[in-house]
């Protein structure tokens, strides 16, 4: 699958869509209910170094970087990024460095107390390359959170009709030119060499693929939390 391909797409679909600057202060006041960001919220603090490997338009860097004191590099190839940007610039968040760059290209400087990747790695076809690369990112005693998508959560989209929230996650879904999916042993085994923390959602943090099977509007998503032990 050429890379351009995917670019492209995401380019157009500006995924996970426009939010405004009361959605950011909803999650600030109300708290973080979302299964996902609030799994993310629970793995960050004030000064340390975090990078959101595709970004997409921003909302998680833009979320959490006004919620803590720390150094936020935001990463993706496609020009959902722009949008990211320009909110931050309006809104006076300072805290993230936005670098409009493949992942596979990206050089850093330095290395990560926290790596956030969710739901890009399964839209990568290097994607063994792009999560070697995410480890060696990984400071020690660093945390990576990878969001990847169940192979029973596609499974389930064979047989039920779904009623997607928007076009964003129809399109994201269905139309995807590139995506793969993994089970819980595989990404286990993926991560081998990183300390296994956590699975959501899950059961005593053993994958329940009947849990996945409930999110099968975001493909089974379950978001994986690993620790790069010294």
């Amino acid at each position: 699958m050429n890379s351009e391909i995917i670019k492209q797409f995401y380019s157009d679909l500006n995924f996970p869509g426009r939010y405004s600057f009361d959605d950011i202060k909803f999650y600030e006041i109300e708290g973080i209910y979302n299964l996902y960001l609030k799994e993310i919220d629970k793995n960050l603090s004030n000064n340390i170094d975090v990078l959101d490997v595709g970004c997409g338009t921003g909302l998680v860097s833009n979320l959490f970087a006004t919620r803590y004191n720390s150094r936020f590099t935001a990463v993706d190839f496609s020009n959902s990024i722009n949008y990211a940007k320009d909110f931050a610039k309006k809104y006076n968040i300072g805290n993230v460095d936005w670098i409009k760059e493949d992942f596979l290209e990206f050089k850093a400087e330095k290395q990560f107390d926290v790596i956030i990747c969710c739901g890009v790695l399964h839209h990568m076809p290097k994607y063994e390359f792009a999560l070697d690369k995410m480890k060696m990112l990984l400071k020690p005693n660093g945390k990576l959170l990878l969001a990847l998508y169940n192979p029973w959560g596609k499974i389930l989209k064979r047989f039920v009709r779904l009623k997607y929230h928007n076009n964003i996650l129809y399109n994201d879904q269905e139309n995807n030119p590139y995506e793969l999916s993994f089970g819980y042993n595989k990404v286990l085994s993926m991560c081998n060499d990183l300390k296994f923390c956590s699975v959501q959602p899950s059961w005593n943090n053993k994958l329940v693929n009947l849990q996945a099977l409930f999110n099968s509007h975001n493909g089974g998503l379950a978001l994986y939390v690993f620790e790069k032990v010294q």
